[in-house]
């Protein structure tokens, strides 16, 4: 630094007007050097020195800068807004990584419910469509939970005859279904 303003500084440089131009006037340009460095990117370079000088004048009533490390001082503080700027930004990515992954699920999911309320339905039209009592036996064993024996009691049929109509129906349910089954 010049002697300029060796007096400001014997006990430490108390930021005022004069010397917080001198600390821009003298190192802005080397800052700028640095941030554009590692960031690549003049606007977000001028950023990153500009909130450095900010924050030194917002605490020009405390902040001391010994005139020996004023130039490490400024080089530290850029690099620890480059620092915290890059992991500023690796948290962004992940939060919009993560909010990409839960919309995809939740697009999934939406999907899912969509298609197993529609095979629902489907399934209901082919159930509809077979004979009474075939209907009726894969109503008790699909929709009451009742077994074969337990059903062949109810209607007073064979329980072959039990078994023969819910192989009849899922028979009928599945051809229905084929065409919506995946490749």
């Amino acid at each position: 630094m010049p002697d300029l303003y060796a007096d400001d500084f014997r006990a430490g440089m108390k930021i005022n007007e004069a010397s917080f131009l001198h600390l821009y006037e003298c190192y802005w340009k080397k800052l700028y050097h640095l941030a554009f460095k590692y960031l690549g990117d003049a606007f977000q370079a001028e950023g990153v020195v500009q909130d450095v000088f900010t924050s030194i004048w917002q605490r020009k009533s405390t902040l001391v800068l010994d005139p020996e490390t004023a130039e490490n001082y400024l080089v530290k503080a850029v690099r620890f807004r480059i620092a915290r700027k890059y992991n500023d930004d690796i948290r962004k990515s992940r939060r919009i990584e993560e909010l990409s992954v839960r919309q995809s699920e939740a697009d999934n999911h939406t999907e899912e419910t969509l298609f197993c309320s529609f095979l629902r339905e489907e399934i209901d039209r082919l159930v509809t469509r077979l004979p009474e009592r075939c209907r009726l036996v894969y109503q008790l064993s699909r929709q009451e939970g009742l077994n074969n024996r337990e059903i062949a009691v109810n209607l007073l049929i064979s329980e072959k005859t039990v078994e023969n109509q819910l192989t009849k129906a899922l028979k009928v349910i599945r051809k229905g279904l084929g065409k919506y089954q995946a490749d």
